[in-house]
């Protein structure tokens, strides 16, 4: 038995279904709870909730409430049908994102599957909340789906991959907060396979960077099963990104695949979670310090925007700060690493004390120090009761993820929150093998 608001109903129940509880018990809290006074809580929860727990806990269990869970085999052929009745009936079935899908023929997803060393019926995990494994197959029909070219299948099993690794904690991809996950791209694959790294490179429009950043969605709703309103409650949601491709040969800096532990001249996705992204900031500066001055704030203001809770979601966080080529080379010539960069702005974006304290009160965390005692912070965030300590935004310098991209010449940059635990950076390599 479970308890939850009212307009979570739906998800519990799909939930429960797809995990072979299809009569899970669920008490029903009514409304919002977080936003109700106090007493009115207190009377929902004596008056409404209790009963109900009451009564689910001592009525008898119905006929068939409980049953194994068995993945029923997909047949070969779904449908047939012209383009415009497959998309219909695509639609139908919620297995579109709403815009035209390529129809998966046989041929088509056969033809994917010849880039790929794995077979087709191999499993690369279960997948969070329809608890439907993630075969090689259905990665080819949702790649086809996409848009996708058949030589991109190896990128599209790295992120299978690293969304069905439990260190990215996809159960979370559904929760209100409505994140979107990015994949960075990094190595020789970026210029192999036509994805754009330089001008416009969050936006949609390349074939390479935008169909596997679709296919992700795609992915997520059909395989995983987050369907919006039913296991997606995102309140208001993100929209889909394409893929961040690193501008490597622009770069004065290792790329970020090396930076977590890469070997260069690895092809490498990862995965993250995005909650909140800044604007596309101008720097103005004419010295290193200045500019590291103007990355600190807005990196500051950013993470500030974001949930107050985040930094307690889990013990590692990966915000991302993403520089335009020349940001990073006016950087490098006046000295500093992108280690240098890290610890600075880890040192000087800070808040006192009182005021952490007070936004994690917010949501309904008591404070640093508790949050120390309970594992979900550092030791440095409990060093005294000084109100007006300073304190950082997350949790170590090497947290802060450095990515180039972009227009080479442009002075700017951006900034992403990542959602803590909630879909916390993955990376996986790419296996190159069949592609030459």
């Amino acid at each position: 038995m479970v308890i939850a608001v009212s307009d979570f109903l739906t998800s519990c129940r799909a939930t429960g279904k797809a995990a072979g509880l299809p009569n899970l018990r669920v008490a029903v809290y009514p409304g919002a709870i977080a936003v109700h006074p106090l007493e009115d809580v207190q009377k929902n929860i004596q008056e409404i909730v209790f009963p109900q727990i009451i009564k689910l806990l001592t009525e008898p269990v119905a006929q068939g409430a409980v049953s194994s869970k068995v993945a029923a085999q997909e047949p070969a052929i779904v449908f047939q049908g012209s383009f415009e009745q497959v998309n219909e009936y695509y639609t139908q079935k919620q297995w579109s994102d709403g815009l035209p899908i390529v129809p998966p023929t046989a041929d088509k997803v056969q033809t994917f599957l010849k880039f790929t060393e794995h077979s087709p019926n191999a499993v690369l995990g279960v997948l969070h909340p329809a608890l439907r494994p993630a075969t090689v197959h259905s990665i080819a029909v949702n790649g086809v789906m996409a848009g996708c070219r058949p030589e991109y299948m190896p990128i599209l099993v790295a992120i299978v991959q690293a969304i069905a690794d439990p260190r990215f904690h996809l159960e979370d991809a559904g929760s209100s907060a409505g994140w979107a996950p990015l994949i960075i791209l990094n190595g020789p694959v970026i210029a192999r396979l036509g994805f754009n790294a330089g001008t416009g490179v969050m936006r949609a429009g390349n074939q390479a960077n935008t169909s596997v950043g679709r296919f992700l969605r795609l992915y997520l709703r059909n395989v995983a099963g987050f369907i919006p309103g039913v296991s997606d409650m995102a309140t208001f949601g993100r929209p889909n990104f394409p893929v961040l491709a690193e501008n490597e040969s622009a770069s004065p800096w290792e790329p970020l695949s090396v930076t977590r532990g890469f070997a260069p001249g690895d092809s490498v996705v990862t995965v993250t979670s995005v909650g909140c992204m800044s604007y596309q900031l101008t720097v103005v500066a004419q010295t290193g310090h200045d500019i590291l001055y103007n990355l600190t704030a807005k990196v500051k203001q950013t993470l500030l925007a974001g949930d107050g809770s985040v930094i307690t979601k889990g013990p590692e966080q990966a915000p991302q700060l993403v520089l335009s080529p020349v940001v990073a080379r006016s950087l490098a010539e006046a000295g500093y690493s992108k280690r240098d960069i890290q610890q600075h702005i880890f040192e000087h974006a800070k808040v006192p004390a009182c005021e952490f304290d007070a936004w994690l009160a917010f949501q309904g965390v008591v404070n640093a120090r508790e949050c120390v005692k309970k594992g979900l912070l550092p030791a440095q965030f409990a060093e005294s009761d000084d109100p007006q300590r300073m304190l950082p935004l997350y949790h170590a310098p090497h947290e802060l993820q450095i990515i180039v991209a972009g227009t080479p010449e442009r002075n700017r940059f951006f900034v992403t929150q990542q959602v803590g635990r909630q879909g916390l950076a993955t990376s996986k390599k790419i296996s190159m093998g069949l592609l030459g």
